[in-house]
């Protein structure tokens, strides 16, 4: 059998399960620290880390040297795996395992935003609007929204695959 000439389908199973594992921990120790900024940021960096294991990985199976299409595939196919993964255990979360944590997350999507704007120096006004206007905005998760924010994702993931490629 034919080993996979992209090690980015490896490592890309392997980034879903570490994420997932990471979401499980953080959701086991609450909400604040599931919606914290620097748990995203902790995951974000797993996230490359193990991306660039892909691209290192393929550059020594071409022999210590690698262009830039040869590196942007395996890293960018690390995103979009683990992506799919990590997007599939999230739309099972919010929708089956607890429902209620949409309102959680709403809940401090809006105390956060309020504190940034109060460190920011905002008038009460803007404040105030801004908030109300978050407050109106639907967070249930539904298939098409966890497709749409897994095609933002990978968005995203591109122009990090493409910087980490160089």
């Amino acid at each position: 059998m034919q080993q996979n000439s992209n090690p980015g389908v490896k490592w890309g199973r392997a980034a879903g399960v570490i994420l997932v594992f990471l979401n499980v921990i953080t959701y086991i120790a609450g909400a604040p620290v599931l919606f914290s900024w620097w748990n995203s940021v902790l995951q974000l960096a797993v996230f490359i880390v193990i991306a660039l294991m892909a691209g290192r990985e393929k550059k020594k199976a071409l022999g210590g040297y690698i262009n830039f299409k040869d590196a942007l595939k395996p890293v960018f196919t690390t995103f979009i795996i683990g992506t799919a993964i990590l997007t599939i255990y999230q739309y099972i979360l919010y929708k089956y395992i607890d429902p209620q944590l949409v309102d959680a997350l709403k809940q401090n999507l809006l105390e956060s935003t309020a504190k940034w704007m109060h460190r920011f120096r905002a008038p009460q006004e803007e404040i105030d609007k801004q908030l109300d206007e978050l407050s109106k905005t639907n967070f249930n998760v539904g298939f098409a929204k966890s497709f749409m924010d897994f095609l933002k994702g990978i968005i995203f993931y591109f122009a990090v695959s493409a910087i980490l490629s160089l």
